[in-house]
């Protein structure tokens, strides 16, 4: 996927998100449960070294650190992670597809989020799509 690919998508999901603002002004998901933010730590550190690793090891045969960075993040600024999730998950590797195991998806997930200066936390990035849908990519350059 190059970079560009998703432009046009924040404002998609700019109004999604104000959709469900909640009455107090905070995120709510559809179930009433409350949406988090990435700017909330939604990995940790070790995780991130994982997917460090992962990354050196598969992503850079075709991709540099900066693939990551900045116009990347600001293209998913507002997007769920499980948006961002479905979209690697489907098309990397790309001579396979889906191939790699489900976390290790979140561990490259949560080093581009290290990579764009997103703080960490105390509990892992999931992968499951109903933890992945409440977590929404905010992003400060």
């Amino acid at each position: 996927m190059n970079r560009y690919s998703r432009r046009g998508f924040g404002a998609i999901a700019s109004f999604t998100i104000l959709a469900l603002l909640g009455s107090a002004g905070t995120l709510v998901a559809q179930d009433g449960e409350d949406m988090r933010s990435t700017l909330e730590g939604v990995y940790t550190e070790e995780q991130a070294e994982r997917g460090e690793q992962l990354m050196w090891n598969i992503c850079a045969e075709c991709h540099f650190e900066e693939d990551y960075q900045g116009p990347f993040m600001e293209d998913w600024k507002g997007a769920s992670v499980w948006g961002l999730f479905e979209s690697i998950w489907s098309t990397m590797p790309e001579d396979n597809p889906g191939g790699l195991p489900a976390t290790d998806y979140a561990d490259a997930i949560a080093y581009m989020f290290k990579l764009n200066g997103l703080p960490a936390g105390d509990e892992e990035l999931g992968s499951e799509q109903d933890v992945l849908d409440k977590i929404t990519i905010d992003w400060e350059p």
